[in-house]
């Protein structure tokens, strides 16, 4: 057994206070992850181990009794050596342009961005919002993680032979489609979506444009690639050009949006096509500051629409970049962090997009370039393919798998925490314990880095390295830390629990004198905040985490993973608040009229920030009344009866759908 510095028991049971043993690294986890898209990554490591053990037991066994070492264990120890410098400098970094000045050269800039060109046009995904024809199938399930063979065995693709381009589709070299002027062209005439779905429109190619980019950026934000493609070649059939979507109704605007969730896109995107009609004349601006004057574009949108629709060589920074970005430089902090996100991390992505080569270019050397659109998605399309969270970052066929400093700091903590050398190991440690504690209190720190994140990553990568080797004995230590580390950087978000809201919901329902249809009550929501503008059951809220027992939630708490607990509120307390309320939208006697109340489980519906718990009361208006179709509250909101095909005309939330559902079968 080694023996623990004291320094390095001491930070790490700090950061572990449960459950550290005696021993080094206590090991919680196995490793459960597909990080492959050929097979298992601690499999692939375990072959090339095999198949480099053949040539030494060979030797061995000659008649050569040298007990010099072979030049390929020169090499291994050189780049032992190697990492560990950089293990060191790493950890003592204390300014950010360590990451650029250290791994992101101008020289390095250029070769990343050739490679990442020369991957994305030979592998890209066919997309409809890219001037593609179809099959269109933009899924990454499967891949990333190991897939699901019929009769629920995990599979983790050693055995089938795909590889990435598979994935791709094998999608050829697509030519760069000129941008369509909307003007010009119209004178000629919350994820509730499959998880998969493929479309075929081979004959119904949608040519290339600026406003197609933009729709597609605004579907993309927060919705997976699959999910939106059915969305988008709908609403550009119905809504071809900035013009047609301007002059749409709200109604007809929700109605193409409804099951894509976060409907303030929609709103937003609606009133954008009306500021370009009406200060741009139907055409979508050409530059990052015209762009960010339309309502619902900020900085990411603004430049994803100017580099991929007109060429303008700015970046795009979005979650998969930072992580790219994590892995290419090191740096110790998670993508969501501000730094990244909005600040530092354009910069980084800069050096990329705009790298060029310190040599006399040629017509060949521009051409490998690609153009700025074509750069800034690759980068995304690396962030979610072979550089996902699953990513191994020693896949052959990922273009950046020799540029990773995330695999060289993986290998490095590896040497460290596994080797024989105490000093270096004693050394290293105590590098990492003042780090963890903040002993250098003159020491400067790195904007990028969170505070003690290098510290942090390297325990979590340590702690990773034995979980693994505990599970994968036969594989070599130099494959095991190399993914530990890349799995490690960028680290995890902190993570909140959701905001926890109890409604009472009244479905009322009856039918109209004139048709004898069936009609239910329907109440516009306000419009501003959560699904502002949507047309709902009329509903109170009774209860919510935000303000339990009249207090608000304590911050430590609120900013735990951990689920908050939801109360069980009295049914007569939920009926007496729905009364109040539909007292002000229908007539009292109406309003009064006991509604059965649905007793068992209730209905759940989850947003990205917070949890519905929806009790459901039902009443059926036996008598025939004169249902007007709308009206206006007095506190400005609308309400109306409405049809299920009045629904679907203004395009009703799954959530809606989910208590309508509950309603009809009982």
């Amino acid at each position: 057994m080694r023996i623990v510095s004291f320094v390095h028991f001491a930070a790490l049971t700090a950061r572990h206070p449960i459950a550290h043993s005696h021993k080094f690294l206590t090991i919680r986890r196995p490793l459960q992850r597909q990080l492959s898209y050929n097979s298992h990554p601690l499999q692939m490591a375990s072959s090339s181990v095999k198949a480099e053990a053949e040539p030494r037991k060979r030797s061995s066994n000659s008649n050569n009794t040298s007990n010099s070492p072979s030049r390929a264990e020169k090499k291994q120890k050189s780049g032992a050596s190697s990492d560990i410098e950089l293990l060191q400098s790493w950890i003592k970094h204390d300014n950010h342009t360590y990451h650029v000045d250290t791994f992101l050269t101008a020289s390095q800039a250029y070769q990343i961005r050739t490679r990442l060109v020369s991957w994305y046009r030979a592998n890209r995904r066919q997309l409809p919002w890219r001037g593609d024809p179809g099959p269109y199938d933009g899924s990454t399930v499967g891949y990333s993680k190991g897939k699901k063979k019929k009769g629920g065995k995990k599979d983790d693709g050693s055995n089938d032979g795909k590889d990435i381009r598979s994935f791709f589709g094998g999608a050829s070299k697509v030519k760069r489609q000129k941008t369509t002027n909307e003007s010009e062209e119209e004178k000629k005439e919350e994820s509730e979506t499959p998880s998969s779905m493929e479309v075929k429109e081979e004959s119904n190619t949608v040519e290339f444009s600026a406003y197609g980019v933009w729709v597609s950026e605004i579907m993309l934000q927060q919705t997976r690639v699959e999910a939106v493609i059915k969305y988008w070649i709908k609403w550009m059939d119905s809504f071809p050009t900035v013009h047609s979507l301007a002059n749409a109704t709200p109604e007809e605007v929700n109605a193409h949006w409804a099951g894509l969730g976060f409907y303030r896109r929609a709103r937003l995107l609606h009133a954008g096509a009306k500021r370009v009609v009406d200060e741009y004349g139907g055409i979508v601006p050409n530059t990052v500051d015209e762009l960010m004057k339309v309502e619902g574009i900020g900085r990411y949108t603004a430049s994803a629409i100017a580099s991929i629709a007109y060429g303008v060589e700015v970046p795009v920074v979005d979650g998969n970049v930072c992580r790219v970005l994590s892995r290419l430089t090191g740096i110790a902090n998670h993508i969501k962090a501000p730094v990244m996100k909005d600040d530092l991390g354009w910069e980084l992505a800069e050096k990329i997009v705009k790298a060029r080569s310190s040599s006399a270019s040629t017509k060949a050397d521009d051409d490998n370039l690609g153009t700025p659109g074509e750069v800034n998605q690759a980068l995304m399309e690396l962030g979610a393919t072979y550089c996902s969270p699953a990513g191994s970052g020693i896949d052959a066929n990922d273009p950046l798998v020799e540029f990773y400093v995330s695999t060289r700091l993986g290998r490095a903590i590896g040497h460290v925490t596994n080797s024989k050398d105490g000093a270096t190991r004693d050394r290293i440690e105590e590098l990492v314990a003042k780090g963890a504690f903040g002993t250098d209190k003159n020491k400067s720190r790195c904007r990028l880095c969170e505070l003690s994140g290098a510290s942090n990553a390297f325990y979590s990568i340590s702690d990773r390295i034995a979980a693994d080797l505990s599970t994968s004995p036969n594989v070599k230590l130099e494959a095991v830390s190399a993914i530990a580390g890349h799995a490690c950087l960028p680290i995890s978000p902190p993570k909140k629990a959701k905001r926890e809201e109890v409604l009472a919901v009244a479905v009322i329902s009856s039918r109209i004198v004139d048709d004898d249809q069936l009609r239910w009550l329907m109440v516009k929501r306000p419009s501003e905040g959560l699904l502002a503008g949507q047309w709902e059951f009329p509903n109170v809220e009774v209860w919510t985490s935000a303000k339990a027992d009249g207090k608000k939630v304590n911050k430590d708490k609120a900013k735990s993973k951990a689920a908050i607990e939801v109360p069980i509120i009295d049914p007569t307390k939920r009926s007496k608040a729905l009364d109040s309320f539909i007292s002000g939208i229908l007539d009292e006697p109406i309003a009064k009229k006991k509604r059965k109340q649905i007793k068992d489980a209730p209905i759940t519906h989850i947003f990205s920030h917070v949890c519905h718990t929806m009790w459901i009361e039902y009443n059926h208006l036996d008598e025939d009344i004169a249902l007007n179709k709308r009206w206006k509250l007095e506190n400005g909101r609308e309400a109306g009866w409405m049809s299920e095909d009045d629904m679907r005309d203004v395009g009703i939330t799954s959530g809606v759908h989910k208590i309508l559902a509950k309603v009809k079968i009982m």
